[in-house]
């Protein structure tokens, strides 16, 4: 793919971020499940309206708990991964800072905070 006069290999970098990087992205995909149990357990005691998550929070009331919740998740790991084909450079930090952001939300959820 052709941006700004650069030409990105989108698959190799993806392919290249998932073989390197192939711990960071297991933690990614941990922490995501850490934060769809929370989310859950926080939505099912709490509501949906309680979400701060404006996307979560349409999608769980749109699609029911769970699904929605599950899909913004989907959506999360294909930003990723899209982030990841864009610069092989930055998946790594990126993975990093989402793996943060799901385990704050997780350990949010559950009230430790």
């Amino acid at each position: 793919m052709k941006i700004l006069d650069e030409e990105i290999p989108l698959l190799k970098n993806l392919t290249k971020s998932l073989l390197v990087y192939r711990w960071y992205w297991l933690v990614f995909i941990a922490s995501i499940v850490l934060d769809i149990i929370s989310t859950l357990s926080f939505m099912s005691e709490e509501g949906i309206e309680r979400e701060a998550n404006r996307i979560i929070r349409f999608l769980a009331s749109y699609f029911g708990i769970f699904i929605g919740v599950s899909l913004g998740k989907f959506l999360q790991v294909i930003t990723a991964m899209a982030f990841s084909a864009l610069s092989f450079t930055y998946s790594r930090a990126i993975l990093m800072v989402l793996i943060g952001l799901n385990i704050l939300a997780g350990l949010h959820n559950f009230s430790i905070f």
